[in-house]
């Protein structure tokens, strides 16, 4: 199959097919056979088209910066590197809207926004080098969810190319618009199984005129847990809270010795933000805080390129858990979290957004041999108990290859899986987009 497609391939873009291209494009240890990056949203299309007339699996590739996420692929036959799509196609600042390519780096976006002091809502882990495609495709999100929502409410409209190579399109340029939104939402967190996104339009913001952070040290858990509800639960409107535990706080360079801590996200006029921080730094003590402190302008901005990063720091060999639950249960979750990492001798890190009940937990080997199978799913299955019965989540972001094939790191399919299924079915019949990556081995 791989002359015969090659040589379609090859009018399209650029095409490599030597192993020492291919190999730093596998996916748990599977190459594909080539790799294409292609010189238009057209040529992508094309380009799905002839894969699916040689049942050739396609996997869409933008910087790499989640790669690990996902089941292993029964399938891999062409790289598709969307790097070469990386323009600003249209931007009104008046109207607050910005389309681009999917390529495009979310950091050379928020460039050309801060020229005209606005920004994209979107701070997800590794956003320096992560595209716009491949951070909807895995809908990472960061510290500033709370205040802004997730990537489903700021995408307004997409271009696609479909399994029979076609270009699609849904929703708008404009902010009421809602036309299609579903479909937008649909498309985001899919990995890219039902498309291949060419093209994206947002709705922007203004850049706060001023941010400000303040840490605030705990000795009991609950303590911190309750300070932060107290935060996203006020008038405020803080831009982010995050809970830390001691190695997090570690790894961001916080100062303190009290081993849980509580990061405020304050921003808008300078009278708005000394306001918010003088309220919650009166709150953080009345709570029953052992130390607190500000940080602003290289320091500030530091610090938060810290936490956004931390989420998705590589855990060699071990294991990095996203939680999605009720914010009131991160005290459990937590709990839970750290008699597991005990019982297997492991490390542990935890960061949590407060205010949106999501909770990273890294776990490592502490005998610098990684972690065995069987310590791995012991992991997995005590953060499940705790939070499966409750209707919440828990995906594996991050493991060993070996566990990946024992269990499907998305969890247990829900009562949704047969739409699920019935949608995979309609937009990707012959199973040619990422094919056993997502949720129930689509």
């Amino acid at each position: 199959m791989t002359a015969p497609i090659a040589s379609q391939l090859r009018t399209l873009g650029h095409l490599e097919v030597a192993e020492a291209q291919l190999a730093p494009l596998a996916i748990d240890g599977r190459r594909p056979a080539l790799a294409l990056s292609p010189d238009s949203p057209d040529a992508v299309a094309a380009a799905v088209g002839i894969a699916a007339e040689h049942g050739a699996a396609v996997a869409p590739r933008g910087s790499g910066t989640k790669v690990d996420l996902g089941n292993p692929p029964q399938r891999y036959d062409v790289a598709l590197r969307l790097h070469t799509l990386d323009r600003i196609l249209e931007y009104e600042p008046a109207d607050l809207t910005v389309t681009v390519q999917a390529g495009v780096r979310l950091s050379a976006v928020q460039r050309r926004l801060a020229a005209d002091g606005q920004f994209l809502a979107l701070d997800p882990p590794h956003a320096a080098e992560a595209t716009i495609g491949g951070i909807l495709a895995t809908n990472a999100s960061g510290p500033g969810r709370l205040l802004y929502g997730s990537a489903r409410d700021l995408v307004l409209g997409m271009r696609f190319a479909t399994a029979d190579g076609e270009l699609a399109k849904t929703g708008g340029k404009v902010v009421k618009n809602v036309v299609g939104y579903d479909l937008n939402k649909m498309h985001i967190g899919a990995l890219g199984t039902l498309g291949v996104l060419v093209e994206v339009t947002f709705k922007v913001a203004p850049l706060p005129r001023q941010e400000r952070a303040l840490w605030a040290r705990f000795a009991d858990l609950a303590e911190a847990h309750g300070f932060s509800g107290r935060l996203y639960r006020s008038q405020l409107a803080p831009r982010a809270v995050e809970l830390l535990d001691a190695a997090a706080a570690r790894q961001c360079a916080l100062p303190g010795d009290a081993p849980w801590l509580v990061l405020f996200h304050a921003a808008g006029s300078p009278a708005t933000v000394a306001r918010q921080v003088s309220d919650a730094a009166q709150w953080a003590q009345a709570d029953g805080a052992t130390d607190c402190g500000q940080l602003d302008g290289d320091a500030h901005a530091d610090l938060w390129t810290a936490v956004r990063a931390l989420p998705g720091t590589s855990v060699l060999d071990g294991v990095r858990l996203k939680i999605a639950t009720l914010p009131t249960e991160i005290v459990a979750v937590w709990e839970v979290l750290e008699r597991a990492a005990r019982s297997v001798n492991a490390s542990l890190t935890r960061i949590a957004h407060a205010g949106s009940g999501i909770t990273y937990g890294l776990f490592g080997a502490q005998n610098g041999h990684g972690l065995d199978l069987a310590a791995a799913a012991t992991i997995v299955t005590a953060a499940q108990s705790v939070v499966l019965p409750s209707g919440g989540s828990v995906v594996v972001e991050s493991c060993p290859v070996a566990l990946k094939r024992h269990l499907d790191v998305w969890g247990p399919t829900r009562d949704d899986f047969p739409l699920m299924q019935a949608l995979k079915a309609q937009f990707d019949p012959q199973g040619l987009f990422n094919p056993g990556r997502f949720l129930g081995r689509l």
